[in-house]
């Protein structure tokens, strides 16, 4: 006859969980927030971007809309597109305003001498441009002539 009292092996297998029921139960309190969430899905729409074209294939246009949409955000891509398009359309009418950017890129990445450079040309070489007095004035580059021709032909001292 047998002893009602378990045997150290009894014992111990009741002591120790069973991993894999222990795995697959949820206590009642999380079954209940888990029933209540919603499933999360991914959404395609966030994908990352496509891996950005070369500057040298865009065509003046692509390339500044390209320049806008990274403006404040990757400085290093926004100078690469800034200096592709003014080494390619340097005498365009969007030409200050790649400039404009460039300068304000260099500058948040503390290549200050960089940009002070940038900013001596492109005061002097679009002087009537709409930006010219803002980066004047955010790098202390100025013009170094006081002449230029105004648009009836006359010259304008400045």
């Amino acid at each position: 006859m047998r002893s009602a009292e378990p045997s150290d092996r009894d014992r111990q297998a009741l002591a120790t969980p069973n991993i894999s029921d222990e795995a697959t139960s949820v206590p009642p309190a999380l079954a209940s927030e888990r029933a209540s969430a919603p499933e999360q899905r991914i959404d395609p729409s966030t994908s990352p971007p496509p891996p950005p074209v070369a500057a040298s294939t865009m065509d003046e246009a692509t390339l500044m809309r390209a320049l806008r949409a990274t403006n404040g955000g990757n400085h290093e891509r926004v100078i690469e597109l800034a200096r592709e398009g003014n080494r390619r359309f340097p005498k365009s009418s969007e030409a200050p305003e790649r400039a404009s950017i460039l300068i304000h890129s260099l500058a948040a990445l503390g290549r200050a001498s960089e940009a002070r450079g940038e900013a001596e040309d492109m005061v002097n070489r679009y002087p009537d441009s709409p930006g010219v007095r803002e980066i004047e004035s955010f790098t202390g580059a100025h013009r170094h002539r006081n002449i230029r021709l105004t648009d009836a032909g006359g010259l304008e001292y400045y």
